[in-house]
């Protein structure tokens, strides 16, 4: 049976995007520019990711619509809408 691990960026008051669903918190308050976290490397570990249909959307649309970051990587959207 293969390990799951949740990886959630998440504000101190609890949300995962701000009420229009944005994410810009992610990036901090710029004051260590060269601090680029651990979300690399963490990928790195993995071979498997879920996402929900929003962050899909928003990858492929906003953060990253030119390059899906997770090449080589098994891949599922989870989704209630009807998909045409």
């Amino acid at each position: 049976m293969k390990k799951i691990v949740v990886y959630i960026a998440m504000s101190l008051d609890g949300y995962i995007a701000d009420k229009n669903g944005g994410v810009g918190f992610l990036n901090g308050d710029l004051s260590e520019p060269e601090n680029q976290g651990s979300y690399e490397e963490f990928v790195d570990t993995v071979d498997t990711v879920i996402l929900g249909y929003t962050t899909y959307n928003q990858i492929i649309t906003e953060l990253s619509p030119n390059n899906w970051p997770y090449k080589g990587k098994i891949t599922y959207v989870l989704t209630s809408k009807k998909m045409e």
